[in-house]
């Protein structure tokens, strides 16, 4: 699917897909980067499992093929109403392209400010929505601690259900899945 489409709207979101530009920004210069959004400076950005290491990997990627941006990280855009400026909320994604299985990996992380709002169940939908356009995606997974019942909540309420459990370095990790219904992206 080309990645011409990068950006997202729902009902009280807008969703914009990271660029290269955008992820040498948010590393380099992150006036410039809310500058280039258009959004307020938010202090608590960026939000929770975005740290330094994690945006210098996702400006690796998207500068060694910029055409995978849709499939990395999307900053996920509150607009201003009554002429208040817009506001960065939360971001996500997915960790890559479709699979050979055809399945990609969703994630997902809210400013704490703008936490139980549905924002992210909201984001969440409109990037199911745009991955579903892809006929190559058959399904789509997601990780979750245990401990998490937001989000948890969050993957219930977006159609995917919990398939079990795994352990990484002794951490217990809930997997959840969704299957893809083309049918529902016409």
């Amino acid at each position: 699917m080309p990645n011409a489409d990068l950006d997202i709207r729902t009902q009280r979101l807008r969703l914009v897909a990271m660029t290269a530009n955008l992820a040498r920004l948010q590393v380099e210069d992150r006036d410039a980067f809310f500058e280039a959004l258009d959004v307020t400076p938010e202090a608590s950005w960026p939000p929770e499992l975005m740290d330094a290491d994690a945006m210098a990997w996702l400006r690796s990627e998207i500068e060694a093929d910029p055409d995978a941006a849709g499939w990395l990280f999307w900053v996920f855009i509150w607009p201003g109403a009554g002429g208040q400026p817009d506001r960065l909320v939360g971001g996500g994604g997915f960790k890559g392209g479709p699979d050979a299985s055809g399945t990609v990996e969703i994630g997902y992380s809210m400013l704490l400010s703008f936490r139980e709002q549905g924002l992210a169940t909201e984001a969440v939908e409109g990037l199911i929505g745009w991955a579903r356009r892809d006929s190559r995606v058959k399904r789509i997974r997601a990780e979750t601690l245990p401990h998490l019942t937001a989000s948890r909540r969050v993957l219930e309420k977006t159609g995917f259900t919990e398939t079990g459990e795994r352990s990484e370095d002794g951490i217990v990790i809930v997997v959840y899945e969704r299957p893809v219904d083309h049918a529902e992206a016409a």
